[in-house]
């Protein structure tokens, strides 16, 4: 799970936070600033940067996956040196974690920072890594640093064995150490960390991309997940059928029972390759027998009539209480799909224009205090929204 993120000098972040970091986290006095939780809306004016932060995530994501060369081109991103406001300054990601540790049975705190610079070529290379995790130390916590690397040199603490300070070394400039440590028996928390960061899952089902497979046909076979458009829903309620036709029939009930539009269809994945239903994309994501670490979603509200939005947020609630590791994070413009959520599960994106890049603000719902008044005293954070209280307060001058 996610509980902090800080972005600066990538798209249109200059150096803008969302969430606590680990110092925010291990402050004597307690950090004024709320985490992320389990469900997280991400609202705001159009191209006030909700995709933008995204975006981000996933290029991150692709990074650690598969080396920043690669991921500065892949899904048509435009190479590094246009994704970054200032080639002259390192872009730098840091990200805090609350990761599941089932061998203790308890959390484990874990930051991870990035930095990559453009080289005279305008090539991505990574600059410099770290992994900062909490200890304790005589009953305080402790920030100890794990993973220390700058140009390819570096150091490594293995918790695991008792080593400490062991030197290593990356020949590739475009891979992280993570990327290696994180993939071999023996590296705990880099497994862990790695492994968080790897399932992470941007969802596509309301883009164009999505609707292209249904009339173009797809390969046969059980897939056992839904890809990023869930074009391939039809392998994956094969899959479950052949792996278990008793869970498929309860699976497949359930998701009919919450959308009337499904119940008379007998030949379900033939139906939803003539017409594909989002909501049950989404309810069939929810209920993945692996489930992700984080899902990202751009308006999962989209095209959705308003009873069926409260039945996706309703089940978005349950994944979450269900997995309390795992995390939902989505942007909306609809009131409806936020009306059930408290004030510190929404974040506001502001940006005031003035310059093209670097002058987004991210705050929590939940750190105005007349917006908590309201929601103590019973109003939905829909009808809060509506009424104009979420508006950035520039706007009401």
């Amino acid at each position: 799970m996610i509980l902090g993120v800080e972005i600066e000098n990538f798209d249109v972040f200059d150096k803008d936070k969302a969430g606590i970091l680990i110092d925010d986290y291990l402050s004597e006095g307690g950090s004024s600033s709320d985490p992320f939780r389990g469900l997280n809306a991400l609202i705001g004016r159009n191209n006030t940067g909700k995709t933008s932060f995204m975006g981000c995530m996933a290029f991150l994501r692709d990074t650690i996956t598969q080396g920043c060369a690669v991921a500065s081109i892949s899904y048509g991103r435009p190479g590094f040196a246009n994704m970054t406001p200032d080639i002259s300054r390192p872009s730098v990601f840091r990200i805090f974690f609350k990761l599941e540790d089932k061998k203790l049975g308890k959390p484990k705190f874990i930051q991870y920072e990035l930095s990559i610079v453009t080289s005279r070529f305008k090539s991505p290379i990574i600059d410099s890594e770290k992994v900062i995790i909490v200890t304790e130390v005589d009953g305080a916590k402790k920030p100890l640093t794990i993973l220390d690397v700058k140009q390819g040199q570096g150091t490594i603490v293995n918790l695991e064995d008792g080593s400490s300070g062991n030197e290593i070394g990356v020949e590739d400039e475009h891979l992280t150490a993570l990327s290696l440590y994180g993939k071999l028996t023996g590296y705990r928390d880099y497994v862990l960390l790695y492994k968080e960061i790897y399932h992470w899952f941007f969802c596509s089902f309301s883009s164009e991309e999505q609707s292209s497979y249904f009339y173009e046909g797809g390969a046969p076979g059980g897939h056992k997940h839904l890809n990023s458009t869930g074009s391939n829903v039809g392998n994956v309620l094969e899959y479950i059928k052949m792996d278990n036709e008793d869970e498929y029939e309860r699976i497949v009930n359930e998701i009919k029972d919450k959308i009337p539009a499904m119940k008379k269809k007998k030949n379900l994945p033939q139906a939803l390759k003539e017409s594909p239903d989002k909501l049950f994309l989404y309810l069939l994501l929810l209920r993945d027998s692996k489930p992700r670490s984080t899902i990202f979603i751009e308006t999962p509200d989209k095209d959705l009539y308003h009873d069926m939005v409260d039945v996706l947020s309703d089940e978005m609630r349950e994944y979450t209480m269900k997995n309390h590791y795992c995390q939902i994070m989505f942007s909306t413009h609809n009131p409806y799909i936020i009306e059930t959520l408290s004030p510190k599960e929404i974040w506001i994106f502001e940006r005031s224009f003035e310059k093209d890049d670097g002058d987004v603000n991210i705050r929590c719902a939940g750190a105005d205090p007349l917006v908590m008044e309201l929601f103590h005293q019973g109003i939905g954070m829909g009808a809060i929204w509506y009424g104009g209280h979420l508006d950035s307060k520039q706007e009401d001058d």
